[in-house]
């Protein structure tokens, strides 16, 4: 569900910073807890390749959440 309000400002993919995985809020399940996550780990981006460019930039590795990026999924 995409979320208007800050910090999610209606974009589509949420970097959830303290485990590096994305989730996609479009295909979003229960098993998410996008509620539960602290707002100071939420990055938001509207595409993947958003995500992935600052991920690389911080030395870190694309990984979708297994509920709603599931192919992206690294485990």
């Amino acid at each position: 569900m995409i979320r208007n309000n800050p910090p999610f400002n209606g974009k589509r993919f949420l970097l959830n910073k303290n485990t590096n995985e994305i989730h996609d809020l479009l295909n979003e399940k229960s098993d998410c807890q996008i509620d539960e996550i602290s707002l100071d780990h939420i990055q938001m981006f509207d595409t993947l390749e958003e995500a992935s460019v600052y991920l690389i930039f911080n030395n870190k590795q694309l990984n979708g959440w297994y509920y709603c990026l599931k192919e992206m999924d690294k485990g």
